[in-house]
């Protein structure tokens, strides 16, 4: 499980664009936004966090993955390179059809054990048209030069648009390392 916090009026990685996405309610907005699963679901407001976001994370946690992927990382100086291995079990071709998509979401930890990471930088690159059951190594970089290297860590995530443009995106996997 892994909770990271984005500034709203300065996303990274496209990350607000998969909660719009989701979102069908044509009434107000209230912050905060939160996601699964790249906005296979969604909240927005002040409710009761504990039991609505309990409730996001159960149903995130029974859905199987629909990709396997292995993430190598590696610093040089200030760049961040993450070699990712791509794996694609979700049924359907990924590619630039369905918005195939991965994203790199790098941070520094908090001091505090209690705080929750703040998004430093971000990278996107698209997945090469891959059918189901076929592999792709897709290579990110990010410029790392503010963040301390012991307490740089990232999450890399491949999604989708299963059922087309305007239409929630999903989570095919997400892989977390330091």
């Amino acid at each position: 499980m892994l909770f990271i916090e984005q500034d709203v009026d300065a996303p990274l990685g496209g990350r607000l664009d998969r909660w719009l996405a989701a979102n069908d309610n044509p009434g107000t907005i209230y912050l905060p936004l939160v996601m699964t699963d790249s906005g296979h679901d969604i909240s927005n407001g002040d409710e009761s966090f504990a039991t609505v976001y309990g409730n996001m994370i159960d149903r995130s946690l029974d859905r199987p993955a629909t990709a396997g992927m292995a993430v190598t990382s590696s610093r040089s100086g200030s760049i961040l390179h993450l070699e990712v291995q791509l794996d694609n079990r979700s049924g359907a071709t990924l590619s630039a059809a369905n918005d195939a998509t991965l994203t790199a979401l790098v941070w520094q930890e908090p001091v505090d054990p209690e705080a929750i990471p703040v998004v430093a930088t971000a990278r996107t690159a698209p997945i090469p048209s891959l059918v189901d059951g076929s592999s792709a190594k897709i290579v990110l970089e990010a410029s790392v030069s503010a963040l301390d290297p012991d307490r740089t860590r990232w999450v890399v995530i491949a999604d989708y648009q299963p059922n087309g443009t305007f239409e929630a995106y999903d989570t095919l996997q997400a892989v977390t390392g330091p």
